[in-house]
């Protein structure tokens, strides 16, 4: 715009200039032509105002350039503050917007809110929950342990079982073993006594036959005192019944 504004103002100045001049030419050559009829001719007569009007034309020249570089200048300024109020314009658009969004924003945020308590409440029943799932599998866990222990205990006691029964059959068997032992000991030794208790009873009773009296047993140091209480009959009386039948 400065530009075409420059270059218009320099074409008019020309103009101006030239027309001046074409004026001035005109205007001396009748002037010299009118006067060298009747006087003189001074053709140096036109030099100072040649020379002024071209100093004035010098000097409007710079004059229009510094009008054009202050037109520039000022073209740059134009189009800086253009860029300015553009960017502020598009940053005001923006926060006309981002205005027209804050009702929008507010709701959002509202919901957001509600969404965040909906939020803390599920986390609140999910700990809660969290909490007794915790201890079901603790309870749990204590039961399995405690089956756990309880089928040792029963492995335990099976076990303790038949190693009470093995040694409950291994202590009936010595038991047995030392019982018959012992009864065939005790039967050896009665057997023995009774041969002795027969052996005397048939003295006695031979004695008693001759003398009719029965003889009294004395006790032997070494031997026990025996009364007729201690003496055991046995059941075949054949020698007995013989004994009296002789």
């Amino acid at each position: 715009m400065f530009g075409t504004l420059r270059d218009k103002l320099q074409s008019v100045v020309q103009e101006g200039l030239s027309a001046s001049l074409r004026g001035l030419s005109v205007n001396e050559t009748n002037v010299v032509s009118s006067q060298n009829d009747q006087y003189p001719v001074n053709f140096d007569a036109g030099a100072d105002l040649l020379h002024k009007y071209q100093t004035e034309w010098n000097q409007l020249h710079l004059l229009a350039e510094d009008n054009a570089h202050k037109a520039e200048e000022v073209n740059e300024m134009i189009n800086v503050l253009h860029h300015q109020i553009n960017k502020q314009w598009k940053q005001m658009d923006v926060l006309t917007t981002c205005m027209n969004s804050i009702p929008s924003l507010v709701n959002n945020i509202e919901n957001a809110i509600k969404d965040m308590d909906c939020i803390k409440t599920l986390i609140d029943n999910v700990e809660h929950q969290l909490l007794k799932l915790e201890d079901v599998v603790e309870e749990q866990e204590l039961q399995e342990q405690m089956l756990n222990e309880r089928f040792r205990l029963a492995v335990y006691r099976g076990k303790k079982l038949k190693e009470l029964e093995l040694t409950s059959y291994e202590l009936e068997s010595e038991h047995k073993l030392k019982v018959d032992d012992l009864e065939q000991k005790i039967n050896i030794k009665l057997k023995e006594r009774q041969e002795i208790f027969n052996q005397v009873f048939q003295q006695d009773m031979r004695q008693y036959i001759i003398s009719g009296i029965i003889p009294v047993m004395k006790s032997n140091g070494g031997r026990d005192d025996v009364s007729l209480e201690d003496i055991e009959i046995e059941d075949d009386t054949d020698a007995l019944n013989e004994l009296l039948n002789s």
